[in-house]
């Protein structure tokens, strides 16, 4: 396949090579050709080419070759450029001839004072084990360097099932064994990866073979952690939920206790208030503990954040300084003193020689701090940096006489730590300054961070859903005897017994729980002495009023009894007519004395009611039947058109339409017709009767104590009537009430559950 990335850089440097005047000047003159080659490579082929192999071929004007190497023809290449290439750009071709790999040439004429000076046949081999690229991210030409999106992949070529190339983590088998399929199809496949972690045990790799040809196969391989992706997956839609749970959260707390305005005695006060009196014990508990985890692991992850970011800052430190010191004893052994004057070319073969020995860039300075000699020439000659010595470090190398120097340096966007140290002659004496810039330290110091947080959060996370629910665990076992509690005091009925709670732990609920033990008891007593007292004002009270009612008609029969024994005695002539008018005083009387036996004995008997399903409007028809018949009355009431039935007693019920009705009756005034409305509202679970009058109502003092027994505002009656019809309604599962209004009347409520609801 075509790498589009290469064709892009080889047509943009190809152009700076010919223009390149070094080039021309070195070529064929007494130079090694590696020297050359190390230019081209450092000034041109870094960056994304850096994965490809560079040879350099010089050729005079005669095609003979000029190198030491002799063993190429110029005549080979131009074959290639017939048969068995693709031209990419002016000067590069593309083998096409290579499977496994990516091989490119150029054939570059050179020009000299406007003549054919020779040629330079450029060669670039792909890497078999591409490694990662030890400079700048800023000298890479172009943004397209898409390599990152790549790398966590693994690939191989196999040819007659020989493994050519490969690259990536994944170990491919030399001879192919394992992968046989159809020729051009693809086909995936899974193998376990081989870790001694035991965190490691869970990772599969994934393959993508395919086969363009008989004799060839290509392997794509990625690696799949199912542990780790799960856990980041659990992490990532937890981390998701719960910010949208505490946005809703918050947004619904803030709406129901934020309070922006209110309105008191007509007037709209604008005032913010936030009322916390509604957030439950539970949930405070669960808040106090998830806030100091989090607090806590806030405050541990960034101390660990911190301690690593450092320590690893300083091992990085560590590591440069102990590469320079090396390098300095390297150069003091005597191999400086070719690069401090008339440095040749192949002084710089040997400085770049001596760098890939230490896998490092080096920069060479003069005691002045000048630039002598660098692995980097790029960054001063594309004039990213001037060729001087840092300021800081040439004032603490020179002025303050260190024996060495760790500086934090920019270029562009690029940090990056350098070292510097002096180096020194055979009389001690400073006569360079050597630098080196760990310029992957940033990009290091990213990755090692990056791992860190994405570990940090992962773990973070799962701590957080378990004290989470362990929060959630806790406040419910802690607030569990408080709702208990709760629960128990709800269900307190003063005057019924009331069950002690048991608890067998002696901590802080078992003397709450003791103290509402001991609360009940005590209440419990409380309840029997006052239920004592209130039945025995309740008799006295009664038998005070059965006595006053009892003696209202006694005194007439007593001094009627007297007239006629008197009468008799003295022999009156009228005794027959007294006598005959006197008997029917006493009938009245022993009457009045048989119906005060009968209120005082029917409301007695309240509780032995007998609940049976009836008619609302026969009971209330029978009542305004007998009460319509009366002169200066008058009963307004329309008739349903269909039943309503309910639960109640069929004799209590009828006594109270007529105890009604009569009262409105006895309230209307001599000298006023009485006029009363009987209306109804049924729904589909109750009914709503009203009955109202127009007498004179009931006076404001007396309204309180209207359904007391024994109270009344007539001047005869036992005062048990309106007692009698609230608990009979009552017993019926409904509500009675009244409004009046003085001298215009009043209308009594009756509200009765349907047999049905």
């Amino acid at each position: 396949p075509d790498d589009g990335t290469a064709n892009d850089a080889l047509k943009k440097i190809e152009k700076k090579i010919v223009r390149d005047a070094e080039v021309s000047k070195l070529f064929n003159r007494p130079v090694p050709t590696d020297y050359l080659k190390n230019r081209l490579q450092k000034l041109y082929f870094d960056g994304y080419l850096a994965k490809y192999e560079l040879n350099v071929y010089e050729f005079n004007e005669q095609e003979q070759p000029v190198s030491l190497k002799k063993n190429y023809s110029l005549d080979v290449f131009k074959d290639m450029v017939l048969y068995s290439s693709f031209k990419v750009s002016d000067y590069f071709y593309r083998e096409n001839d290579s499977f496994g790999s990516q091989n490119y040439f150029a054939i570059i004429p050179v020009n000299k004072s406007g003549k054919n000076g020779g040629t330079i046949i450029i060669e670039l081999k792909s890497k078999h084990n591409r490694l990662s690229r030890s400079f700048p991210d800023l000298l890479v030409e172009g943004g397209n360097d898409n390599a990152d999106e790549f790398k966590d992949y693994s690939y191989a070529f196999y040819a007659d099932n020989k493994l050519i190339n490969q690259n990536g983590d994944f170990v491919y088998d030399l001879v192919n064994t394992e992968y046989n399929i159809p020729i051009r199809q693809f086909r995936f496949l899974t193998s376990q990866a081989l870790y001694p972690e035991w965190y490691r045990r869970f990772s599969r790799f994934n393959h993508l073979v395919y086969k363009p040809s008989k004799r060839n196969m290509i392997i794509v391989s990625k690696e799949e952690n199912a542990l780790f992706y799960g856990i980041t997956s659990l992490t990532f839609f937890f981390v998701m939920l719960l910010l949208f749970t505490v946005l809703v959260v918050c947004i619904r707390w803030l709406w129901l206790r934020i309070k922006i305005l209110s309105i008191s005695e007509n007037r709209i006060k604008w005032g913010f208030k936030i009322n916390f009196d509604r957030i439950l014990y539970k949930t405070r508990i669960q808040f106090s503990m998830i806030i100091a985890v989090v607090v806590t692991l806030i405050l541990v992850g960034f101390i660990t954040f911190l301690f690593i970011s450092t320590q690893y800052n300083t091992q990085q430190e560590q590591m440069i300084r102990d590469k320079i010191a090396r390098i300095t004893t390297a150069f003091e052994e005597g191999l400086f003193n070719k690069y401090i004057n008339n440095i040749q070319h192949e002084d710089f073969n040997d400085f770049e020689e001596l760098a890939n020995t230490y896998s490092a860039d080096l920069t060479l300075f003069d005691v002045k701090g000048v630039e002598l000699i660098s692995t980097q020439p790029k960054i001063y000659e594309y004039g990213l940096h001037v060729p001087r010595m840092n300021a800081r470090a040439f004032i603490y190398m020179r002025r303050l006489q260190k024996s060495e120097y760790v500086n934090e340096e920019v270029i562009g966007d690029l940090k990056y730590k350098s070292v510097y140290a002096p180096l020194k002659n055979n009389k001690n004496e400073t006569v360079a300054f050597l630098q080196l810039p760990y310029f992957s330290n940033e990009a290091d110091y990213k990755a090692r961070i990056g791992s860190l947080l994405n570990a940090m959060i992962n773990v973070y996370a799962l701590i957080f859903i378990a004290i989470g629910l362990f929060a959630v665990i806790i406040a419910r076992q802690i607030t569990a005897p408080l709702n208990f509690i709760q629960s128990s005091l709800s269900r307190i009925i003063y005057g019924r017994k009331n069950e002690p709670i048991k608890w067998d732990r002696d901590d802080e609920i078992g003397a709450l729980v003791k103290e509402y033990n001991k609360m009940i008891a005590a209440l419990e007593n409380s309840a029997q002495k006052l239920a004592q007292s209130e039945r025995e004002s309740a008799w006295r009270e009664m038998a005070k009023q059965v006595a006053h009612e009892i003696k209202n008609p006694l005194t007439p029969l007593k001094l009627g009894l007297q007239l006629l024994d008197k009468s008799w005695k003295d022999k009156d002539p009228k005794f027959d007519q007294k006598f005959e008018r006197f008997s029917k005083s006493f009938v009245e009387q022993i009457e009045s004395l048989s119906s005060i036996a009968s209120e005082f004995s029917a409301f007695a008997k309240m509780p032995d009611t007998k609940m049976e399903v009836i008619n609302i409007f026969d009971m209330l028809n029978q009542a305004v039947v007998i009460f319509k018949q009366m002169d200066n009355v008058q009963i307004n009431y329309p008739q349903p058109e269909k039943a309503f039935l309910i639960n109640a007693d069929r004799d209590q019920l009828l006594r109270c339409f007529n105890n009604l009705l009569k009262n409105a009756i006895e309230a209307t005034p001599p000298d006023r017709t009485g006029i009363i409305d009987i209306n109804y509202l049924i729904t589909s679970k109750n009914i709503l009767l009203s009955i109202k009058d127009n007498g004179n109502g009931i006076p404001d003092n007396m309204r309180e104590k209207i359904f007391e027994p024994n109270f009344t505002t007539k001047s005869s009656g036992t005062g048990l009537g309106l007692a009698f019809i609230k608990n009979s309604i009552e017993n019926a599962g409904g509500k009675v009430w009244f409004e009046t209004i003085v001298g215009q009347g009043t209308t009594f409520y009756l509200s009765l559950p349907s047999s049905e609801a």
